[in-house]
């Protein structure tokens, strides 16, 4: 038996943020790099870019180490090691913890609803020891099958409309 390798993505352009993600796994091994990058309440276009590598240990749980990386228009800030656990919690939760090269940690729950078979309500809460507190909301009704519109709320960025694909 041969395993196969998969590749599939996601992004969403907002009028206050962008973010995304492109991932490539196969069965034991999964490589994701994401983003985030908003313009709206901020002076500059902050941005953050995430490259991990992860390692599933079972259905509900797996390990990860990578890269975040963070920046200001089109230079980098900043950029830590983090390794840490990803965990399906009970409700369909979606957890994350990770503990980064300078000292921090970060805790991220997220959790998607769907309201009805095109609407889709999903929460995203992050507690980050350097930057404290951030969070968002969404609500994204299904177009077709890869084109989404979407309304979110983030903490930083404010109230946003865009659209989101998956591909």
């Amino acid at each position: 038996h041969h395993d196969s390798w998969f590749a599939w993505g996601e992004a969403a352009l907002l009028s206050n943020l962008s973010e995304g993600a492109l991932t490539l796994s196969d069965r034991d091994n999964v490589f994701t790099a994401s983003w985030e990058a908003g313009w709206q309440q901020v002076d500059e276009t902050e941005w953050e870019a995430l490259v991990v590598w992860e390692r599933p240990l079972n259905a509900f749980y797996s390990l990860f180490a990578g890269v975040d990386l963070l920046g200001e228009r089109d230079a980098m800030d900043h950029h830590r090691g983090v390794a840490g656990v990803r965990a399906l919690l009970p409700l369909m939760v979606e957890s994350r913890l990770w503990l980064d090269v300078d000292g921090g940690i970060r805790l991220g729950l997220e959790k998607a609803l769907p309201l009805t078979p095109r609407l889709r309500l999903t929460g995203e809460a992050e507690y980050d020891s350097h930057e404290l507190w951030e969070g968002s909301v969404a609500l994204a009704y299904l177009i077709s099958q890869p084109l989404s519109l979407t309304a979110r709320w983030h903490s930083a960025y404010q109230w946003g409309l865009g659209l989101e694909l998956r591909f």
